[in-house]
């Protein structure tokens, strides 16, 4: 249950479903991009306690990620919980 009351509150954060461009995980994040980066709602992420950081990491010219911090095996259950909220990205 934790895992959906936090991805609300970073699906939230982030602009909504809407401004959600893709989403994928690994080991310790879960990776995003956004349509629109001026959605983001940084300190409400960053004061989420199962949050550990929130990365902004150019990947291309004019392509930025955002990657949530989380820790070894933590990210998987929030991208799972952001995937029922939104759908695949």
């Amino acid at each position: 249950m934790e895992h959906q009351r936090l991805a609300t509150a970073v699906l939230a954060a982030l602009g909504g479903a809407d401004n959600l461009a893709a989403l994928r995980y690994c080991a310790s994040r879960v990776r995003l991009r956004l349509h629109d980066n001026g959605q983001l709602d940084r300190p409400t992420i960053e004061q989420q306690p199962a949050v550990r950081a929130l990365l902004e990491v150019t990947v291309a010219p004019q392509l930025t990620e955002f990657q949530l911090v989380m820790g070894p095996g933590q990210s998987r259950p929030l991208y799972q919980a952001l995937v029922e909220l939104v759908g695949e990205k």
